[in-house]
């Protein structure tokens, strides 16, 4: 079985959250080939076909940036040569450029769009970019979603609804074995007593870009009862010197941006949080794979309640708090909840890792994978023997 990916760019460029759900893809389907067309991170590079991390990567040089858009050319060459063979292709939504693709006819093999997003951050080119997106649903032998909110509340994605499955994001093994080990050993300490007053950490891990929230947590940081907190945001973004300019403003001092770190890193600032905060503001956020690694250590999570998958990944009573978006005294109120009582982060952290470990393995994932596309090639050749 050969499955072909497209999106706009890849690790290690950057990629974020739908860079490693492309990753999981190959993580999860061993034994398939795979392969991954995107553009280069700049223009100013060449094209370069590379191996990452198991991965045959093609990346395509791009003329210019617009939107947010690599432009390139090379894109669609690319995709027309290297899907010929290919018995799945899957779009991660939304790369204009793959719709062009689409639209004149390029990609062979099943189209799958993997749908993680609407298009809400350029209301102003929605009216232009709809007609795009709709011919590729509509061309699509399957759509996919992280959650059924992503298709109760996109009308868009309610035209297309017996298209669309439901495949949730995983955890990778790693994750998933240094959480548990980590949970465990929290669990010893506290049974033995050994937990001790500290100061409290709140986490942030995501780039720091306009439906992330930032600021509005930054404000609810400040406006909180509970003083005895830091709170720690990892990634980097367009925003940053905004962000690191308003907690200037508002006189906080216990605050540290860390930017971009290392795998390895961003675990180890898990472990040492005692929560993690998903402030998002916008549907744009589908689900957040950053909610189910901090889970996977036995972390509670406080996330809002967006009309997207975000709120059925932690459950608000259940592995965290859920409040609305944009609210500064909810979350304001939230994170003091939490900061106050560590029966309710034990409680909450152990439910969220009971959670993971049910719903949100890799091993879980690569099955439902492994199901769906088996069945959809299985029909493609059963079509092609008929026709014969």
């Amino acid at each position: 079985m050969k499955v072909i990916q497209l999106f706009k760019i890849y690790w290690p460029d950057n990629g974020g959250g739908i860079a490693k759900v492309m990753e999981s893809i190959a993580e999860c389907l061993p034994g398939w080939q795979h392969e991954v067309i995107v553009c280069q991170g700049s223009r100013q590079k060449k094209r370069r076909t590379q191996i990452y991390r198991g991965v045959l990567v093609r990346r395509c040089r791009q003329l210019f940036t617009a939107a947010s858009t690599p432009v390139s050319l090379d894109f669609l060459r690319q995709v027309k040569k290297y899907t010929k063979d290919a018995d799945i292709v899957i779009y991660h939504f939304p790369y204009p450029m793959a719709d062009l693709a689409v639209l004149l006819g390029l990609p062979a093999g099943r189209l799958v769009v993997w749908w993680h997003c609407g298009f809400e951050k350029y209301a102003w080119l929605a009216p232009l970019y709809r007609p795009f997106a709709w011919h590729t649903l509509k061309k699509a032998d399957l759509i996919l979603v992280s959650a059924k909110g992503n298709v109760k509340n996109s009308r868009l994605l309610r035209q297309f609804e017996k298209k669309c499955r439901v495949i949730p994001f995983c955890v990778s093994d790693t994750y998933l074995q240094k959480g548990s080990a980590y949970a465990a050993g929290i669990e010893k300490a506290q049974e033995s007593g050994e937990s001790q007053k500290k100061t409290i950490r709140i986490l942030f891990i995501g780039r720091l870009v306009w439906y992330k929230g930032c600021d509005i947590l930054l404000k609810a940081f400040q406006s909180m009862k509970q003083k005895n907190c830091r709170l720690i945001l990892i990634g980097s973004g367009v925003l940053e010197m905004e962000l690191r300019q308003l907690a200037a403003s508002l006189g906080l001092t216990h605050v540290e941006f860390m930017g971009r770190v290392s795998e390895k890193e961003k675990m180890r600032q898990i472990e040492m949080c005692d929560f993690l905060v998903l402030p998002s503001v916008s549907k744009a956020e589908a689900f957040a794979v950053v909610q189910i690694e901090a889970m996977a250590f036995g972390k509670p999570v406080i996330n809002t309640a967006l009309p997207s998958g975000v709120p059925d990944v932690s459950i608000d009573g259940v592995t965290g708090i859920t409040v609305k978006p944009k609210s500064v005294r909810g979350l304001a109120r939230a994170m003091d909840t939490l900061a106050e009582d560590e029966g309710l982060r034990r409680m909450y952290g152990s439910n969220a890792l009971q959670r993971v470990q049910e719903k949100y393995t890799q091993q879980k994932m690569g099955e439902r994978y492994r199901e769906i596309f088996e069945k959809k090639v299985k029909e493609t050749y059963k079509g092609l023997c008929w026709k014969e």
